[in-house]
């Protein structure tokens, strides 16, 4: 079964500059503490940091790979060994996916995140492509929805092989979300159980609430931005030793304490789960709601002394 993240509430604000100021400086400052440029996919080692991985899915383009590749993910699931057998090539060899029929978050309850009147099943091969994406350039695209006859939400979690298995690293994407109906949310993850857990990025739904950065374990700590997914942006964090440093766009925003071990990279996007209780249905997804997240660019490194 997949692994799910276990505490998603969005109450401490960690981060005490306030209002517009904060907005501003998260989103419009260069980059700082030898940050990459945030909107150009990094090429090569970084100090302390060598690359394992980096994709532009560019060679989509002219070569797509179309709805219904991402099939028979269940082989070796959720180890470094895991393939979905649909797929070819450096596909197969770098990315896998959620196997059709496992529960998202909401769904199943996991971890104490029940409440929600439904979910959703992950469904790769209905909701993972790769093609030319809305700035011309090749994306990666989950296009997850709820049927239009009502049932469960339809949605899509993508993991990076070659960063699966890490203990120290560092994870870098250039995401946005091109379509949002209410009732969708991301929450990109390192996951370990009760032990420990960091989301980034994680919104409660794309369409109502801001981004933010959460850790769980022996020290519970967040970092909220004034970013929101349907803008793109570039979220960057980093994992060394007992501590974990948050970047987006570039700009450092916090360095903190973690108890996290080894663990996989995982794009988990997914079913809301916490009810907006300024909306009459909860702001979950209506029947025929759809959302589309796409990422332009990804890369994982490994520590090196």
């Amino acid at each position: 079964m997949p692994k799910h993240a276990f505490r998603r509430r969005r109450k401490a604000l960690i981060i005490t500059t306030s209002g517009a100021a904060l907005a501003a400086a998260l989103l419009l400052s260069p980059g700082a503490d030898g940050a990459p440029s945030p909107n150009a996919m990094p090429k090569g080692d970084l100090p302390g940091w060598r690359q394992v991985w980096a994709e532009n899915f560019n060679s989509a383009v002219s070569a797509p790979v179309k709805t219904g590749s991402f099939s028979g993910c269940n082989n070796h699931a959720d180890t470094p060994r895991a393939y979905c057998s649909g797929l070819s090539g450096k596909w197969r060899d770098t990315l896998w996916a959620y196997p059709s029929g496992w529960e998202d978050t909401a769904k199943s309850g996991a971890d104490g995140n029940g409440g929600a009147p439904y979910g959703g099943t992950y469904e790769p091969q209905k909701t993972v492509s790769i093609g030319k994406g809305y700035d011309g350039t090749g994306t990666l695209k989950v296009s997850m929805y709820r049927p239009v006859g009502s049932g469960s939400n339809v949605v899509g979690t993508v993991v990076p092989r070659k960063c699966m298995d890490l203990r120290d690293g560092r994870y870098s994407a250039r995401v946005k979300v091109t379509r949002a109906d209410p009732g969708f949310k991301s929450a990109w993850l390192r996951y370990e159980g009760s032990r420990a857990e960091v989301d980034y990025p994680e919104v409660d739904d794309y369409t109502s609430s801001n981004v933010a950065m959460f850790n769980h374990g022996s020290q519970e700590w967040n970092v909220q931005t004034g970013a929101r997914m349907t803008t793109a942006h570039t979220y960057t964090w980093e994992r060394r030793g007992s501590t974990v440093t948050v970047y987006l766009d570039g700009r450092k925003l916090r360095t903190g304490s973690t108890s996290l071990t080894t663990s996989s990279w995982i794009w988990q996007n997914e079913s809301r789960i916490e009810r907006d209780r300024n909306k009459r249905n909860g702001g979950y997804a209506a029947p025929g709601a759809k959302a589309t997240l796409e990422v332009t660019w990804a890369t994982c490194y490994k520590a090196v002394r």
